[in-house]
């Protein structure tokens, strides 16, 4: 999701020059990797900055899937939609 989110934010910025699309996705995908990187070394809060992220990520996605109705956009948003929920569940269980 990192990859993709970063990926996005460069296409978007090359095709229309948006630099709060390319600093909103290089932030994102920033904190993914970060998250991922605290999931894999067992430390704390790793699961929580996952959740949040995809979250971040699915927000404008679904506004813009919902507004243009092209795959891009709603493929992401599905993406982000899934890992929202998986890491959602994943921190649920981690604290009950």
């Amino acid at each position: 999701m990192s990859g993709l989110s970063m990926l996005g934010g460069a296409f978007a910025f090359a095709r229309t020059g948006s630099f709060p699309s390319l600093a909103g996705s290089f932030t994102i995908a920033g904190i993914m990797a970060l998250s991922s990187m605290r999931i894999r070394d067992g430390m704390d809060y790793g699961l929580e900055g996952a959740a949040a992220s995809s979250t971040l990520l699915f927000v404008p996605m679904i506004r813009r899937a919902l507004a243009t109705r092209r795959a891009i956009p709603s493929a992401l948003a599905a993406l982000a939609a899934a890992s929202t929920a998986y890491y959602g569940k994943e921190t649920a269980e981690h604290y009950a």
